[in-house]
């Protein structure tokens, strides 16, 4: 990447972060609580404090069973180590440990890069998939790696790793470098993402289920096996990259939400966050709502026989712009969520209010494990439509309460939360995981066989391809 462009890049990603906490401050200003702020206190005196004020805020102790106490027990004295060696790396990995066993894809702790890239750098030249039966397979080769050198194909069956059951390998990996899973399905990816990862020099022996084996030396593959693995391989994160930093040489969406014609007269619609921005630099946030205002136009005016909504990776952003979208297929006014804020028994309701031009044709929405919180509202919202699926291999991420809660921890960390939450009309928790289950399933499941697994790892996008065969269908094409 140039020197101008990381520039541009990094002056993008400025203004989407600032537009983000601005609109986040204006929605949420009446029931967030103010910032924490125990950066000034030492490394123990500042985990402390956390604990506490996490033991008092965080909106789903119960329903999660979250144990501060027993937390605090378990991680204190690994902090007061680093505190007393010194060692802001022992702190940092004690706090991302730590907030990784919150199940909650809104719990949230800043990394340092270098840090980060000490254990996980190292990759093996390949990636694997977990199959629905069981069975884990290699699903891509770096034609330069060592385990194309290996003699290891594409479509290979493991059997062990290091000598353990592959499976129980596969439970063991540890993942506070991937920030929290919510679920267990979210769990389960991430942990197969970094079972070939680790410090380079790293040797792992891999045994096959015809009885080969092979040791790799973990090198320096630029994290490409990240890129292998599903979703990240077919599914671009870009908007999260630009708004986090990270390099990403995807192109850079047009508007938050982009529409094209498919073949088949089917419209498709890439929603990748619910908020206003400024993706073009023109000093004033696009409408969100409008722009999904003229897709459903033009679907309409094109007398298109079918939609598909793609809001996989969607990043969230505003309850009140995912009813407002709802809005535009919804022909009556339809409860989205009650808020519930702290200890308080007051509830705000949130309406589904139709807007005057609708589409009412068939919708799928293409779901993922990275489509969360309000993204997840529109897709429960699609889902309960009886002209309506959801797509997808997998449900999405199970964290739907109301976030922004912050402390600011010693060494410029800053902790995440949420502090609300979202119920249905029966005034229950919605979507929220627990015990490991949450969030929006699909309706329409894509079996993920070793066919689709070494497909996903090659760019295939075969949740797309099966969307537009169902609709095609419905139409005799």
């Amino acid at each position: 990447m140039t020197k101008k462009k990381k520039i541009t890049t990094y002056v993008s990603a400025v203004m989407i972060l600032a537009a983000l906490a601005i609109i986040l401050l204006v929605t949420f200003q009446i029931n967030r609580p103010p910032e924490d702020d125990f950066s000034g206190l030492t490394w123990t005196q500042a985990f402390v404090k956390m604990n506490e004020t996490m033991s008092n805020k965080y909106a789903f102790t119960e329903w999660k069973d979250i144990r501060w106490q027993a937390l605090k027990d378990k991680y204190l004295p690994q902090i007061e180590s680093a505190q007393s060696k010194d060692s802001f790396e022992d702190y940092s990995i004690a706090l991302r440990a730590y907030i990784n066993e919150i199940p909650d894809g809104h719990v949230k702790v800043s990394g340092d890069a270098e840090i980060e890239d000490k254990y996980i750098s190292g990759g093996f030249g390949l990636t694997v998939a977990q199959l629905d039966d069981g069975k884990v397979i290699v699903t891509w080769l770096d034609p330069f790696g060592p385990a194309q050198a290996a003699g290891l194909q594409v479509g290979d069956e493991i059997a062990e790793w290091n000598g353990h059951p592959i499976v129980n390998a596969v439970k063991e990996v540890s993942t506070i470098f991937s920030g929290t899973s919510a679920t267990d399905e979210t769990l389960k990816q991430k942990q197969l993402a970094y079972l070939v990862r680790a410090p380079l020099g790293t040797e792992a022996k891999i045994t096959l289920t015809d009885s080969r084996s092979v040791t790799l030396t973990a090198y320096n593959d630029k994290k490409m096996s990240f890129k292998k693995n599903y979703p990240s391989a077919v599914v671009s994160d870009k908007l999260r990259d630009m708004v986090l930093g990270n390099e990403n040489s995807d192109p850079e969406p047009e508007g938050v939400a982009e529409k094209k014609m498919l073949d088949g007269n089917i419209l498709y619609i890439k929603l990748w966050a619910l908020i206003d921005l400024d993706l073009k630099q023109t000093g004033k946030p696009i409408s969100t709502l409008d722009l999904m205002r003229e897709a459903i136009s033009y679907a309409n005016e094109n007398q298109c026989a079918g939609m598909i909504l793609d809001i996989r990776n969607n990043a969230g952003g505003i309850d009140e712009m995912a009813a407002e979208i709802l809005s535009l297929f919804y022909p009556e006014k339809t409860l989205y969520e009650y808020q519930k804020f702290g200890d308080s028994d007051d509830l705000t309701a949130l309406y589904i209010k139709p807007e005057a031009h609708q589409f009412s044709g068939k919708i799928i929405a293409l779901i993922n494990s990275r489509c969360i919180s309000s993204g997840e509202g529109v897709a429960l919202g699609i889902k309960n439509l009886s002209n309506g699926e959801t797509l997808g291999f997998y449900g999405t991420n199970g964290s739907f309460g109301m976030a922004g809660a912050k402390i600011k921890m010693p060494g410029s960390i800053m902790v995440d939360y949420p502090y609300g939450q979202s119920l249905d009309k029966d005034r229950k928790i919605q979507l929220e995981s627990r015990n490991g289950v949450g969030g929006v399933s699909p309706s329409i499941r894509i079996p993920m066989t070793a066919e689709n697994a070494i497909r996903i790892a090659k760019g295939e996008d075969v949740e797309l391809e099966e969307a537009l065969r169902i609709l095609r269908s419905d139409q005799g094409l």
